[in-house]
Formats: C-alpha cells, sequence, structure tokens
C-alpha cells in the first residue's frame, strides 16, 4: 500500500527560519533608525518655530529674549506651544548674546528619548549645530 505524505521535511522548515531570521536581521535596524529620525523632526521642528517667534519678538521690542527651559520658554513666547513639557522627547532653551541681539535655540534630548544628552542648536542665522557647537 502507497501512503501519500504530505507536510514539510525538517530541513525545508529549517531553510525558512533561516530566511526569517535573515530578513529580521536587515529589517529591525533599518526600522529602528527610520523610527528614530522620525522622532527628531520634533526637535526641527521646534527649533525652526523658536527661531520665527524670537525674530517676531526683536522686529517688536529690539532683542532677543533668554529662556533657561521649556517651561520658561513659553512663558516668554506665548505663542510657542510645543505641548506638554513632561511629554517631549527635548527640553528646549535659548541662549542670547550682545545684549539681546544675537541668539541660539538649543534642544537637547531628555533621558529615555533617543538622543539622550544631546544637544542641537540653532541660530539667528539660521546656522545649525550638535553637541560642541552649542552654547
Amino acid at each position: 500500500m502507497r501512503h501519500d505524505r504530505r507536510g514539510f521535511s525538517l530541513t525545508e522548515l529549517m531553510i525558512v527560519v533561516a530566511i526569517i531570521g535573515i530578513i529580521s536581521a536587515i529589517a529591525i535596524p533599518t526600522y529602528l533608525g527610520i523610527q528614530k529620525r522620525g522622532k527628531r523632526t520634533e526637535y526641527k521642528s521646534n527649533l525652526e518655530i523658536i527661531k520665527l517667534l524670537e525674530e517676531k519678538r526683536r522686529a517688536e521690542q529690539g532683542t532677543y529674549i533668554d529662556a533657561a527651559d521649556t517651561a520658561a520658554l513659553m512663558l516668554a513666547l506665548p505663542d510657542f506651544r510645543p505641548g506638554d513639557p513632561a511629554n517631549l522627547l527635548y527640553e528646549y532653551s535659548v541662549v542670547t548674546f550682545l545684549v539681546g541681539q544675537q541668539f541660539t535655540a538649543i534642544a537637547t534630548g531628555k533621558a529615555g528619548g533617543p538622543d539622550a544628552g544631546k544637544k542641537f542648536c540653532l541660530d539667528q542665522d539660521n546656522q545649525k549645530g550638535e553637541d560642541a557647537a552649542c552654547p
């Protein structure tokens, strides 16, 4: 009597598992990198907004304004509303120079975020910098 054998052999299953492992090894780091870049859009857009609001303030009052942290910045520039400071991935501040005639806006990565401790900055001339280039 002849038996029809249906199913997969152990070798075939091992090959499929190996292929899935190789694809995962390539895809997961790529996905995590894309996710990190996506989270960085927070600081990029907020630094641009701070720059625009600082320029508006200088046009109206003649100087830029200092702010030590996100909460102080939200008070100093009422139109700056990045959301609840506790839920942000970055802490924002502004440092002024030359008696308020120049400024640098700074985003510092919070602990647990994609850029913990890392600094990103933007000045009145639209010069961007990271870490050592930031005050």
